[in-house]
């Protein structure tokens, strides 16, 4: 299996640090692809691309770039985050019975 940037779990966090304060995203299973950028969104671009290269890099070195592994982030990877379960749908009947996703409560 020839792994592509979809199949790899990626993290995105707030750095708050000051002369950072920007989103950083960070592939799990290679630790030297980072990316940052001024959204969530902006970070997820820039990481996608990063890992994109990283892999074309593996791949023109004839190198094996490391195995996903976290077998949840290949499968929503490969179907696009659309999995669609029973258990899901129930709840997103439930939910738009209640009007909408659950809040936490304001103490």
């Amino acid at each position: 299996m020839n792994p592509t940037a979809q199949d790899y779990e990626v993290r995105i966090w707030y750095s708050p640090e000051p002369g950072d304060e920007c989103y950083v995203a960070q592939v799990t299973e290679m630790p030297g692809v980072m990316a940052h950028g001024e959204t969530r969104e902006a970070a997820a671009r820039e990481i996608q691309a990063a890992l994109a290269l990283a892999l074309e890099v593996y791949s023109e070195d004839g190198g094996l770039p490391p195995a996903p592994k976290h077998r949840g982030a290949v499968s929503l990877g490969r179907l696009g985050g659309l999995v669609k379960t029973r258990r899901k749908r129930a709840a997103a009947r439930r939910n738009g019975a209640k009007g909408g996703r659950p809040r936490k409560a304001l103490v």
